[in-house]
């Protein structure tokens, strides 16, 4: 376990930031100087904010004086969960931009939609996380603190299909298409966060004494658990033995992404990578909340709210690969959609109305 990778001097960190919004903001002043046509870039913004957040979270206060910079400020912890988080979104985003080109959707289409369902996917978690577990929050600002409580892989998923819907919309390519490619991303993504769950210690599994268990250290929630609900020793050295279900998931989704690649090579119709991913992570998953031991992941009558919504996954793409067969059966073109070419936007029309030949 190792919950925290490394820390960072705020202080060091804040100055760079300022350093960095300056510079860009010059540079980009100085293109457009000679280019009026070169973009106003929004980065020196991003910069400056992130520079008051380091401010008032880091240094103690949100406006600057003289004296703040006298003391120490709190470093900034790089955490093994948001790192291997990162980690998955930068290789889903590769694959994803790969397999879009074999698909036929271009780069720069994909690239959008990709980055838009993902940072939705992290709102859609927190989201869930945050209905499921609402007593934790003292006060509404704290939902907006990801080092208090945490994300729900399903909530992800719901918020990331959402905006792959409207992202699919807006640019006129159709949703099933999206879907086979972003699967195995997604699938993939999940089997590298829960190396990072493994890393911080969450999602931990119920008591066993099978030869694989694991222990936690005493900074970890687990070993919390059992000292306050199965009479572990509060000066005990680890916690008791425990399923170890972040390495369970991380398999579980690593067989299915194998067999999510298998089936982009033999798919007779579009939605059949996407729905190997629906059902398959819906039934494994199912079974894998049957290990867990964490208490906070909120509950729908017997089941967990993961077990609920993964069920309801499995009857929903059952459902939709009887229809998907159905109209494959009625005519086995109509469904390859990766085969036929995106359609060409219309190009805008002058807001000038035509041009009027000038008289000499």
């Amino acid at each position: 376990m190792l919950q925290t990778l490394v820390q960072i001097p705020s202080k060091p960190l804040f100055v760079l930031a300022l350093l960095l919004a300056v510079g860009t903001a010059l540079w980009n002043a100085r293109a457009r100087r000679r280019n009026p046509e070169v973009p106003r870039t929004s980065t020196p913004f991003y910069l400056f904010v992130g520079a008051w957040l380091l401010l008032g979270l880091r240094g103690g206060s949100w406006f600057p004086s003289v004296g703040m910079f006298a003391h120490a400020w709190k470093s900034v912890p790089i955490f093994s969960y948001g790192v291997m988080l990162g980690t998955s979104m930068v290789v889903g985003w590769f694959l994803a931009l790969r397999l879009a080109k074999n698909d036929g959707i271009p780069s720069e289409q994909a690239g959008a939609i990709y980055m838009w369902t993902a940072v939705w996917s992290i709102i859609g978690a927190r989201l869930l996380y945050v209905i499921t577990e609402w007593s934790e929050f003292a006060s509404p600002l704290d939902i907006f603190l990801l080092n208090k409580g945490g994300l729900v892989a399903y909530g992800g998923m719901i918020g990331g299909f959402l905006a792959s819907w409207y992202g699919c919309h807006k640019r006129k390519i159709h949703l099933l298409r999206w879907a086979d490619v972003s699967a195995p991303s997604v699938v993939l993504g999940t089997a590298i966060t829960r190396v990072g769950c493994l890393l911080y210690g969450c999602d931990y599994g119920r008591r066993a004494d099978v030869p694989w268990a694991i222990r936690f250290p005493p900074e970890a929630p687990a070993f919390h658990d059992h000292v306050s609900h199965f009479g572990l020793d509060k000066n005990a050295l680890a916690s008791l033995p425990v399923h170890p279900t972040q390495i369970y998931e991380s398999l579980a989704a690593l067989a299915i992404f194998g067999l999510l690649m298998y089936l982009r090579r033999v798919r007779k119709f579009s939605g059949e990578v996407f729905l190997g991913w629906v059902v398959g992570y819906g039934v494994l998953r199912s079974i894998i909340e049957v290990y867990r031991g964490d208490s906070d992941r909120g509950s729908v009558g017997p089941l967990s709210t993961s077990q609920f919504i993964g069920l309801v996954s499995v009857v929903a793409g059952g459902a939709l690969l009887f229809f998907l067969l159905k109209t494959y059966r009625a005519d086995p073109t109509a469904l390859r959609l990766w085969e036929r070419p995106l359609p060409v936007p219309a190009p805008a029309a002058s807001s000038r109305g035509p041009r009027r030949k000038r008289r000499r």
